[in-house]
């Protein structure tokens, strides 16, 4: 039974340090419910140049794995090494299983070929001239008397006349051999992901710290979509909702509680903000102090007016 969105939990794999969602029902519920884009990294070999339409698997920040471990939605798992241990452990209950999910999956897709074949065939139905009916040429008919007098003979005793052939036999045609049950043939496919085969997955809280992380969960849990800010000389990207629909507000970067920031940077970045349309956001957290956790997170605004 697939889970539902109030029990779902994200399998993050971890490779080389990177933490990769592959299972698109998993992207599409972290941006949907928790605001998290990240980047699409996934590429085909035939076009490795792409670098527009990218797709799966999606990499999360460090932040965003530790913000997800926190709600309590997702769990890390070290792929390579948990492979190895289930595949080797796999019984035959699991083997099975497996080979039915990738059945199923098999048949949706001819379903989805099907359907998109018959709606093709109905698109090019419409614009193919329809056929001329064939012209009927009428054949001389036998006088009105002799045909009257045929037709009366067979009324009254159904008696072979003098001149008529003798009826032949009528011959059947033979009755052709059943055919065994032609096998199902349904299209290969490469699933995405082996959640159907690795269903139980092993929680792995040790996820780096950034100091990125308070300002990222800060802006995250007052409803803003965070995505890489390189290209606009900053850490994050903010978006007031989805970057679909928005164009981002802020360009943002976190510092220490107590960091000293060059003034050149303040300069550089407000007018780096202000020159592509984006207000500079610098924020960070009151550091823990003895038994007492980390305290408020202060943001700032920084805009160009000039002088």
């Amino acid at each position: 039974m697939p889970s539902t969105e109030d029990d779902r939990q994200v399998r993050i794999s971890k490779i080389a340090g990177r933490y990769l969602v592959f299972d698109i029902d998993d992207v599409a519920y972290i941006r949907r419910q928790h605001g998290i884009c990240a980047v699409f990294t996934g590429t085909m070999p035939q076009n490795p140049t792409q670098n527009v339409f990218l797709g799966l698997p999606l990499e999360l920040y460090a932040e965003d794995a530790k913000m997800l471990l926190d709600r309590k939605v997702a769990y890390i798992a070290d792929d390579p090494l948990e492979h190895l241990n289930k595949l080797k452990s796999m019984d035959d209950e699991t083997r099975k299983s497996y080979l039915q999910s990738i059945k199923t999956q098999r048949r949706t897709a001819q379903l989805v070929f099907d359907e998109a074949k018959a709606q093709s065939q109905a698109r090019h139905k419409d614009k193919r001239k329809p056929k001329q009916p064939p012209v009927v040429v009428p054949t001389e008919l036998p006088p009105a008397s002799v045909a009257d007098d045929a037709a009366v003979e067979q009324e009254e005793g159904g008696e072979e006349s003098f001149f008529e052939s003798p009826s032949k036999p009528v011959k059947t045609a033979p009755v052709a051999p059943q055919k065994p049950p032609v096998k199902e043939k349904l299209p290969a496919i490469t699933p995405t992901t082996s959640n159907a085969m690795i269903h139980n997955g092993t929680s792995n809280p040790d996820v780096e710290n950034h100091t990125a992380l308070p300002l990222y969960s800060y802006l995250n849990e007052r409803g803003y979509f965070i995505t890489p800010g390189l290209r606009f000389g900053g850490d994050f990207s903010v978006y007031p909702g989805d970057p679909f629909r928005y164009h981002a507000h802020y360009m943002a970067n976190s510092y220490g509680w107590d960091e000293k920031i060059p003034m050149l940077d303040l300069v550089t970045s407000g007018r780096l903000g202000t020159a592509v349309k984006k207000s500079f956001l610098m924020g960070g957290q009151k550091p823990a102090t003895g038994d007492s956790e980390a305290g408020e997170l202060r943001a700032f605004c920084i805009e160009w007016a000039g002088m």
